[in-house]
């Protein structure tokens, strides 16, 4: 369900307008640099640098729980901390802020509530959430879905000199968006049956391609990751020593720009489909 404009979720807990909780701090936009290879140095003045990244994004959040007595501020706070708990994988947390839902995935990691007013039913807690991932995501994942593109029309012999009918090919590409600033990864999943498929990604700075040489028979599926940079057969089983990625590299939708998706095989199948998953992305 979308949010209201203001509200924040855990892992689907909800907190804001028309909850017990009040969010009075909440910045998901502090960024910090990480330099690992950085330091002194040894043979001449100042210091030096290597490569630089982007580090993970501490969220802070100041929640004012109030439940009107201490039992339900108990059942209020219990519901908090299970939306907070230790995790073995990563949660969303969303939030929107007037017409955009958001989007991080990451760890809760602390929840601290004061007791000074529970006696009244509620109490002031900070809480933070850890994105280890600092990309900035929208709640809606867009897709598209094609197929390989065919040939209508063209000439047809007996004919009679001169005499121009243009060929149309039609499916086989589509073109994509990205709304926010900052380049996002596509999630490619190939349904057979289809030989040897292909995707190119052509964007303003140059054509990527991923090609898998393998033939998926009925039933059979490709998950391409371009940002994880994995190819899995049937969600299982790891294609990525039968794939090759040609041109600029893997792909990546531009931030703020288009690109155009072109899905292609050397034999021509009916059948086979290409669904293309992003979601715009910030910094």
């Amino acid at each position: 369900m979308p949010l209201d404009d203001g509200q924040v979720s855990i892992d689907g807990l909800v907190l804001g307008r028309g909850t017990p909780y009040t969010v009075r701090e909440f910045n998901p936009w502090v960024r910090n640099t990480r330099a690992d290879q950085s330091g002194d140095r040894p043979w001449s003045h100042g210091s030096w640098s290597g490569a630089e990244w982007s580090d993970e994004v501490v969220v802070p959040l100041g929640i004012f729980t109030q439940a009107g007595a201490v039992d339900g501020w108990q059942e209020a706070h219990q519901t908090l901390l299970a939306a907070f708990a230790p995790r073995s994988s990563d949660v969303e947390m969303r939030w929107r802020y007037g017409a955009t839902e958001y989007r991080m995935l990451g760890r809760p990691r602390m929840v601290e509530p004061t007791v000074d007013l529970i006696g009244l039913g509620m109490a002031a807690t900070r809480a933070a959430f850890v994105a280890l991932d600092p990309t900035i995501y929208s709640a809606d994942e867009h897709s598209v879905t094609m197929g390989l593109p065919s040939t209508v029309g063209g000439l047809t012999a007996p004919f009679t000199l001169p005499l121009t009918v243009d060929a149309v090919v039609t499916a086989g590409r589509a073109t994509i968006v990205n709304a926010g600033s900052k380049p996002t990864g596509l999630r490619l999943r190939v349904d057979g049956p289809v030989q040897e498929p292909r995707v190119s990604v052509l964007t303003p700075a140059g054509t990527a391609i991923v090609r898998v040489w393998l033939t998926l028979g009925v039933g059979q599926w490709l998950d391409i990751d371009t940002a994880a940079r994995t190819v899995y057969l049937n969600g299982t089983a790891s294609r990525r020593g039968l794939t090759s990625v040609e041109g600029i590299g893997w792909p990546v939708l531009p931030g703020g720009g288009s690109a155009e998706i072109a899905f292609d095989s050397p034999v021509y199948n009916p059948d086979a489909q290409l669904t293309v998953f992003w979601r715009d992305s910030w910094h």
